[in-house]
């Protein structure tokens, strides 16, 4: 299969030409300097001003050309949020990120995208209306990837690189959620956070092996996790397209919480196998 191109620098063909007169001049000085000694120095001068000069137009043009193209894909950006797609674009990133294979789709920053499920994505949002580049060598869609995925790994990043809390009695239901993330992430998984306000009972989606599993978690404090959290994760797995179930607490179970999950085929992890977890593959302790 032939790979596509989705990038093309405009300025190789200057480029290739203002090489082939660098050489042709340099060939020219070599012949002055055995013929004409005169004829070389001046020739060496006005080589000299004219680098100058070259430089100069090369700097200018850059910076154009770089300010052309920020104002334009901001102008795309702004298009996309304004047909409120932006989450649609973060959804395919996270549902089909691994779905490509290394050398035979497109890739960035680890992600390996099928180049049919792009071109699904690029008809989608063209679609909703947003005018969108598709000649081959300058497509859109690999633009808005790139960035979406930039913004997401950054995240991840500084979210690993800061000071965790070190007690469960620190966190908040959100920042549980982002912990679970990032652990589920270190563990391989392919991951994303849908836990907000109104949510139909998951915090968290976790690809891997074929296995689509819809994660609850339960960040509580002096009491135990109880059958409500089993009863809502197995009761939206149909509406997230889930075959599994799971539910983290930084408490304990009930019994009745265990019963209802072993029917149900829903693991389950307590406290203490969660700091097992976090220390084996984030290596942080927490209490």
């Amino acid at each position: 299969m032939r790979k596509r191109k989705y990038y093309y620098d405009d300025d190789e063909s200057l480029a290739t030409i203002i090489v082939v007169i660098i050489i042709l001049y340099f060939l020219y000085l070599f012949l002055q300097y055995n013929t004409n000694r005169a004829n070389f120095w001046r020739w060496s001068i006005y080589g000299i001003l004219f680098l100058i000069f070259l430089i100069s137009i090369c700097i200018g043009y850059k910076r154009i050309k770089s300010n052309r193209k920020e104002k334009k894909f901001n102008r795309l950006i702004q298009k996309v949020r304004d047909a409120g797609q932006e989450e649609e674009i973060k959804n395919f990133i996270e549902r089909f990120r691994h779905e490509g294979k290394k050398g035979k789709g497109w890739s960035f920053r680890n992600h390996y995208i099928d180049w049919d499920r792009i071109n699904d994505l690029e008809k989608f949002l063209l679609g909703k209306g947003i005018k969108l580049r598709i000649n081959e060598g300058h497509r859109d869609i690999f633009a808005l990837l790139n960035y979406y995925i930039q913004q997401k790994e950054e995240g991840v990043t500084f979210e690993s690189i800061k000071k965790e809390p070190q007690k469960f009695s620190n966190l908040d239901g959100p920042k549980f959620e982002k912990l679970i993330y990032r652990l589920f992430i270190k563990m391989g998984y392919t991951t994303q956070l849908i836990g907000k306000s109104g949510d139909q009972g998951g915090d968290l989606i976790a690809n891997k092996d074929g296995n689509r599993v819809l994660i609850q978690t339960k960040c509580y404090k002096d009491w135990s996790t109880g059958n409500e959290a089993i009863q809502q994760v197995v009761g939206a797995l149909k509406y997230y397209d889930c075959n599994k179930a799971m539910v983290i607490t930084t408490s304990h179970f009930t019994p009745g919480a265990i019963a209802l999950a072993e029917a149900n085929k829903t693991e389950l992890i307590s406290k203490e196998r969660l700091q097992e977890l976090l220390l084996k593959f984030l290596g942080e302790s927490l209490s």
